[in-house]
């Protein structure tokens, strides 16, 4: 439609949409929620409206059917459930990477990998010296996890002072770090296991790749059995995030056709319609009809059913999922005694000292180590001083962290509650010197 004869309704609408759609795609946005929920459920939590936020997140929310009842309070519908959709973007994002990402090169990807485990080791072995012996010894994974949403957030403050490539870094960083927590969860925060239903999601887990292989790519058949495994892996006491990555790498990420092949036929296709006389009639004529529709399908098989399900997923995680998990999650009681026992008893200290200090002796260590020993490199433009301000910044441990620290602490509300101050407290500490030093080498740069 020429641009003079849409309506004034249809030119505004327009004008407002790219600059609209550009800020809601935007990380910084995703950041952003992320940040403001957080900063609504301190506030509720530590508000006089205080016993309405706990009547919200503990609210019973169920399905009767005849007998059978469903029923579980919000906060664990959407620990257990939505945090699902969440873990499976996370896994799509985690075999994209190693497919055809910075992970895909090995000498980016032992880089990345030895960064990641050196950030991962330090800050839990840290925590359990501090808790030696204590029954708050459970929560060394606590300190292991950065938050990517927030750490690319703060990145995008400094952007100007440091190279492009440093971001892609701390994506894989995040992405390796991503899968050591998740092994961390199946491995170590699981109590008591079912093997009937371990059995039968793994069972269906393999039935989704013999799928996968044989060419199924209808994303119906994948969400029908995903469900079903999502519901095996509940049953079976493992959490159920796992089944969420553990779908993910079943979606087929090849395309259906050849890229030439599809390239050709859409050729045919627009040529045939381009050699119309009078202009071509999509609603009016079902030839050309027909014809737009196989140049939408030839579009679609030339792309990969990882990559679409990764673009329809992020917004909804970034904007709904990650912040309700966060209003869920993060009202922590804080108070000035709670501060000071964040820095006085182990579980505070633990998680503290492995996330602000931890971090960054494990990564930028471990980096030293791989430039020094040459078992890896890292990207063109980042040095290990960027390295040693990311490694500050990975300190930003919220969402994973908390996440963790909920299955670590179940039953227990004072460790709990210690864990959450203490995660807060370790974030925003990250985020500052991090962001400081960042700035400050390369203001330097600068200069020189």
């Amino acid at each position: 439609m020429a641009s003079e004869s849409k309506n004034i309704l249809q030119r505004g609408l327009e004008y407002m949409h790219e600059p609209f759609s550009g800020f809601i795609r935007a990380q910084t946005t995703s950041s952003l929620f992320l940040l403001l929920s957080t900063i609504l459920a301190l506030w509720w939590a530590n508000s006089v409206y205080s016993s309405t936020y706990l009547d919200l997140v503990h609210t019973p929310i169920g399905i009767f059917l005849g007998d059978v009842e469903l029923r579980s309070s919000l906060k664990h519908i959407i620990n257990d459930g939505l945090m699902v959709i969440f873990f499976l973007l996370l896994g799509l994002e985690i075999k994209r990477e190693v497919l055809a990402g910075d992970l895909a090169k090995p000498e980016n990807r032992r880089m990345l990998i030895v960064c990641a485990i050196g950030g991962m080791i330090i800050p839990a072995t840290i925590y359990t010296l501090f808790n030696w012996g204590l029954d708050s010894q459970i929560g060394w994974g606590i300190p292991m996890a950065t938050d990517t949403a927030f750490a690319l957030g703060v990145l995008t403050i400094v952007r100007k002072y440091i190279p492009a490539s440093l971001l892609a870094f701390i994506v894989g960083l995040a992405i390796v770090d991503d899968v050591g927590a998740i092994l961390v969860i199946a491995l170590f925060y699981t109590q008591e296991i079912s093997v009937i239903y371990l059995f039968s999601a793994c069972s269906l887990i393999t039935f989704l790749a013999v799928a996968n292989y044989a060419g199924v790519r209808q994303p119906l058949f994948y969400i029908i059995i995903g469900i079903a495994t999502w519901w095996m892996m509940l049953m079976s006491g493992v959490h159920a995030t796992v089944a969420g990555v553990a779908i993910a790498l079943t979606v087929p990420a090849r395309p259906k056709l050849a890229s030439a092949q599809s390239l050709d036929k859409a050729k045919t296709t627009i040529s045939s319609l381009q050699q119309e006389i009078e202009e071509v009639d999509v609603l009016g004529s079902q030839e050309d009809h027909k014809q737009v529709l196989e140049v939408r399908d030839l579009a679609e098989h030339a792309g990969t059913p990882l990559r679409r399900w990764e673009d329809v997923l992020h917004l909804p995680v970034a904007l709904f999922i990650l912040p309700l998990f966060a209003l869920t999650n993060a009202g922590v009681v804080f108070s000035f005694s709670s501060f000071i026992d964040s820095l006085q008893y182990p579980v505070g200290l633990g998680i503290i000292s492995g996330l602000v200090v931890g971090k960054f002796i494990g990564i930028s260590g471990a980096c030293w180590l791989a430039l020094h020993y040459k078992i890896g490199r890292l990207p063109k433009g980042v040095n290990i001083q960027h390295i040693i301000g990311a490694s500050l910044i990975a300190g930003i441990g919220f969402t994973m962290s908390t996440f963790i620290a909920t299955l670590g602490f179940d039953g227990q509300p004072e460790h709990l509650h210690n864990a959450k101050t203490s995660i807060l407290v370790a974030s925003v500490i990250s985020a500052f010197f991090g962001a400081l030093y960042l700035r400050f080498i390369g203001t330097n740069k600068r200069k020189k």
